[in-house]
């Protein structure tokens, strides 16, 4: 299986979605944000994967 790295993940998500720093306390808490942000990261992943297959199959 190919490795790959995550680490341009993180930067993402720290630097376009603006997470320097856990705005709510307790380890339960942090991680709820921490999948949420991860989440939302994905989704737009996948929303912009699904908008340019739907662009491309309209110009053909």
């Amino acid at each position: 299986m190919r490795q790959t790295t995550v680490e341009p993940v993180f930067g993402q998500i720290k630097q376009g979605r603006g997470l320097r720093q856990f705005l709510l306390r307790g380890l339960e808490k942090v991680r709820s944000s921490w999948r949420f942000d991860c989440a939302v990261h994905n989704l737009i992943k996948l929303f912009r994967a699904g908008m340019c297959v739907r662009l491309e199959g309209v110009r053909a």
